[in-house]
């Protein structure tokens, strides 16, 4: 009969202590901005910038070293933002003013390995910023809007470091992490664009 009473006694302790353990890991799992890109920039409140839609697009990049020789490179311009992109005409629709002081847009170029075209297929792999000229991080910059007016800073190139690491390319998807800094200004965590492609 001991038993019975303790194990009743234990059961009524247990089960809400299960239950509270359960919420802890559901509440740590969905806690917001764990998979958004941290920003901070000068003159703009560092935030969590919870990504809703990503695009990207290559172009033709090329490069003549000291003695003429010319050798080009895929650049994807990579676009996140907290609001649905317009990707109907690539950078010309994804550049659009934003519509309210809440949105915000993120923007970094990769650099393909030599050889490739706007026509190369990103690869998944690292691509730093201090890297000289293929598998490169650069053209970093974010937008916000404030009292109607659209404001864009760029990290300075020369200060430029960290790396985007891309993860996985599916189909029409490209995703990874990206890390960079330049003086005060950081952009980190997870992106995932779409591949836009011109017919």
């Amino acid at each position: 009969m001991p038993f019975n009473s303790t194990g009743r006694s234990m059961s009524r302790w247990a089960l809400p202590f299960l239950f509270g353990a359960i919420s802890l890991f559901t509440a740590a799992c969905s806690k917001p901005g764990a998979s958004a890109i941290h920003l901070k920039a000068p003159g703009m409140t560092a935030r969590d910038l919870a990504v809703k839609s990503g695009g990207a697009f290559a172009v033709t990049k090329t490069f003549t070293d000291v003695n003429r020789n010319i050798t080009t490179a895929a650049s994807y311009r990579v676009y996140v933002a907290n609001y649905d992109l317009d990707t109907g005409n690539f950078g010309l629709t994804m550049n659009k003013p934003l519509a309210s002081d809440e949105q915000v847009r993120a923007t970094f170029s990769i650099v393909g390995d030599v050889g490739g075209n706007e026509k190369t297929a990103p690869k998944a792999g690292t691509y730093p910023a201090k890297a000289d000229k293929y598998m490169k991080a650069e053209d970093v910059s974010i937008v916000t809007r404030k009292d109607g007016k659209d404001s864009e800073v760029f990290f300075d190139r020369s200060g430029l470091s960290g790396e985007v690491k891309v993860t996985s390319v599916s189909g029409d998807t490209i995703s990874g992490e990206v890390d960079l800094t330049s003086g005060e200004m950081s952009m980190k965590g997870p992106f995932t664009a779409k591949i836009l492609v011109r017919k």
